[in-house]
């Protein structure tokens, strides 16, 4: 199986003299996916305590090959809360599914159209290591919990993660 994708990045570091990270990243793969992201990291803003993240990003999928539909996605991710231990990040998307071929199954039907998602993640990190670059002795761990279809739309996906 043949496959090839591009793929770029770059990264600007304290452009505005507060510490801040803007970084962009594109790809483009040998089967028609297309993804576009843009974000900012702020370690301290104003009287804040908690350091600033957003980023958005566009994903555009042609399953066309493998089956009968396209997909694309608008997302928006806000991180809410950070420190050493603890992140909670809000994620907003917007999906669009198109059939152009018009031989979709059922399921997948149903799911034609715009949809909105929404959901929260919370991430726990320990990190006993004696060094996070070359660790020769300790552990560490961290823990996600997702959870899924906080929008009141009735067809959102609703999960919950661990």
């Amino acid at each position: 199986a043949q496959s090839w994708s591009v793929e770029g990045s770059v990264k600007l570091k304290n452009l505005f003299g507060y510490g801040d990270i803007w970084d962009s990243s594109g790809s483009y793969g040998w089967n028609q996916t297309t993804e576009i992201s843009s974000g900012v990291s702020l370690p301290r803003l104003g009287r804040l305590s908690t350091p600033l993240t957003a980023r958005v990003s566009l994903l555009s999928q042609d399953w066309l090959k493998f089956s009968s539909y396209k997909e694309g996605l608008l997302g928006f991710s806000l991180g809410l809360f950070s420190t050493r231990r603890h992140d909670l990040l809000y994620n907003l998307t917007w999906r669009t599914l198109t059939d152009p071929s018009h031989m979709s199954s059922k399921s997948i039907r149903r799911q034609l159209g715009h949809s909105l998602q929404s959901s929260v993640r919370y991430m726990y990190k320990l990190d006993k290591r004696d060094s996070q670059l070359r660790p020769t002795s300790g552990y560490a761990v961290s823990s996600v919990f997702h959870i899924g279809g906080l929008d009141p739309d009735s067809r959102s996906l609703r999960f919950v993660r661990q």
